[in-house]
């Protein structure tokens, strides 16, 4: 039996509410996403041009489009990001280099690991009114060093003129490194293996045994977002949000080494993209599927 739409929304923010106060958080619902082709978000970032708008990106076989949508999950439209294939946009990032805003896709899922490069794509954040398409300002199409794994948890770093990942299906986890501007070449680059974390854990026996198909997954990293001051570092997966705090000259390794500050998050049905919001020091949580709730969670 289906609850009426709005039955299940008002039950599902209840839910949600009561989820957050047990951590002593004021987690607030401020949108829901009901646009059927925006329904498979994976990545998200906030509009450096208007912080009320969000960015954001569907995974594979979705076109290679990025859509605008105001936060309470309201549509804007789309563009087309010329010369680009939607092989499975995994993350967002929005960052600013030399006074002009960017978008960092990471097309980099490989949920089959079968594929020998990765790319990522910069484009200049789009001005408003979006116009039809939008061109690449550069590429970085990559390899890692271990070979074909799924990559899902993607970040700018720009103090450190770096751009960094973390392999989703591996235990102990992989963070690694790119050079955020690197010389024109058309080789592709090999990520630095920068070391592993296990302050993350993994599925639980539990979870594995209330969902023999999907359990095992719980525990996976879906998303990666950077403070830009660089004082902590927020890693996403099916099942919360992690709070790393990181210390003046600290290295991001060393920082995710530590324990984290687990946020508990509400129902949601796929949890995929966090990004910050730097205005007001606050968390954006989204998720695929329909109807997805959109979440602000204060940091400070």
């Amino acid at each position: 039996m289906h609850l009426p739409r709005l039955a299940a929304i008002a039950l599902l923010v209840a839910w949600c509410g009561e989820g957050l106060r047990a951590e002593g958080k004021a987690a607030e619902v401020i949108g829901m996403v009901r646009e059927s082709r925006i329904d498979e978000i994976s990545g998200a970032a906030v509009s450096q041009r208007d912080r009320s708008h969000l960015f954001v990106v569907n995974d594979s076989q979705n076109g290679a489009w990025l859509h605008l949508i105001r936060r309470d999950g309201g549509s804007l439209g789309k563009l087309r990001v010329n010369d680009a294939e939607n092989h499975d946009w995994e993350d967002l990032s929005a960052f600013e280099l030399d006074g002009t805003p960017y978008l960092l896709i990471a097309d980099t899922g490989d949920n089959g690991g079968l594929r020998s490069t990765l790319e990522l794509l910069i484009v200049v954040e789009p001005e408003l009114p979006l116009a039809e398409s939008v061109d690449i300002a550069w590429r970085i199409p990559f390899s890692l060093p271990e070979g074909a794994r799924d990559i899902e948890a993607v970040a700018v770093d720009v103090q450190a003129s770096a751009v960094y990942l973390v392999a989703k299906r591996h235990f102990p986890r992989v963070l690694y490194r790119l050079p955020l501007r690197p010389s024109p070449s058309d080789a592709a680059l090999v990520a630095e293996h920068l070391g592993t974390f296990d302050t993350l854990p993994p599925a639980t026996a539990d979870e594995r045994m209330r969902d023999p198909k999907f359990g095992r997954f719980r525990g996976d990293i879906t998303s990666l977002a950077l403070d830009p001051a660089g004082n902590f570092a927020l890693v996403l997966s099916y099942r919360e949000l992690y709070y790393y705090a990181r210390q003046p000259g600290e290295s991001w390794l060393n920082a995710l080494q530590a324990q984290p500050r687990p946020l508990l998050l509400p129902a949601m049905p796929q949890a995929e993209a966090v990004a910050i919001d730097a205005t007001d020091g606050a968390a954006i949580v989204l998720s695929e599927r329909l109807l997805a709730p959109i979440y602000r969670l204060p940091l400070r």
